[in-house]
Parts: structure tokens; sequence; C-alpha cells
């Protein structure tokens, strides 16, 4: 029965204070911002018209460029600025003298040799490397470009045939041959 009596107690304290904590007026804490927009309103507003005639014409610009004096090579494929057009071209007169260790870009690796020669002519015609070999590597087919001497060459090329889509370039040591 006692239990009975402490539970009652309990929920009817539990009602009262829900009760009165959310029926708390909120009006003491806003009191000062509502007695502002009072006297706003009863001041009247005034809102600055500009007028919309404003005439753009007189700040245009014309800009002249004078031709220039060098020479358009159109022929070079060559889009990199900064880049000297020394590009190792092979020729079908070129034969070459002598084989020497040094550094080539090998772009993929495939074991299909028509996806291979796809990728050696789209290389050869979007850079300016003319030196694309496909190297037989028992089973795989090694698509690789140019012939270096020195490794900063090597990553030049590397770079820029990163930034022309063929995300897989990377330099190698390899067999080069000097024409």
């Amino acid at each position: 029965m006692k239990f009975i009596q402490y539970l009652l107690y309990f929920i009817s304290l539990t009602i009262i204070l829900i009760f009165y904590s959310c029926g708390t007026s909120t009006g003491s804490r806003y009191s000062q911002e509502e007695k502002q927009p009072e006297k706003t309103k009863k001041e009247k507003t005034t809102v600055k018209k500009y007028p919309e005639n404003f005439n753009l014409s007189g700040y245009h610009a014309e800009f002249h460029v004078p031709p220039s004096n060098e020479k358009n090579n159109s022929d070079s494929l060559d889009i990199w600025y900064g880049y000297n057009n020394t590009s190792s071209s092979l020729d079908t007169t070129q034969i070459p003298i002598k084989t020497m260790p040094g550094y080539r870009v090998q772009v993929l690796i495939t074991d299909n040799l028509d996806e291979a020669k796809n990728m050696r002519s789209d290389i050869y015609f979007k850079s300016n490397q003319k030196a694309v070999y496909i190297v037989f590597d028992p089973p795989f087919y090694k698509v690789e470009v140019g012939d270096f001497k020195n490794m900063a060459d090597a990553k030049s090329l590397s770079f820029q045939l990163k930034q022309l889509g063929f995300s897989d370039a990377r330099v190698i040591n390899e067999t080069i041959n000097i024409f």
C-alpha cells in the first residue's frame, strides 16, 4: 500500500514539474527587443530610390594587340610552352648505330597486341615523340616512348604524357637506340 502512495506522489510531482517548466513565460527575456520594434513602427522609414538609367557604355575599353612577328609553325604538334621541339623522330632512313643503357617512358602493359598498337598510334599523333616502341616481353606487350640518355628528359616526357591523358606513364630503365 505504501508503495502505491509513493508511486502516486512521484507521478503527481512529475506532472507538476512538467506543467510549470513548460509553461514558463519568456516575456521577460525578450521584453527589450519587443519594445524596439514598436519604436521603429512609429517612425516612418524612407527608402531611397536610385535612378535605373545608369549607362555602362562609357566604361567600355578596346584592346588592340599588335600582330606577332614570330613565324607560326603549324607543322609542329608541340603544344608545350617552354619545351624545345628536339624530338627523336624515327624515319625509315634512320638506322640505329648502337644501343646503350638509358631511359624510356612506359605507357602501357597489356596482353592484347591490338590494344598496344592503338596506344602507339594515339601517342604518335598526340605527342611530338615519334620514337614509340612496342616491346614484347612474354606474355605482355609494353608500349614505350623515347630514347633518353638522362632521367630529366624522360621525366619531362612522362609529365607531358600524363597531362595528355596517359595516366600510367612512368620512367623505366631500358636499352635505348642511338641513331
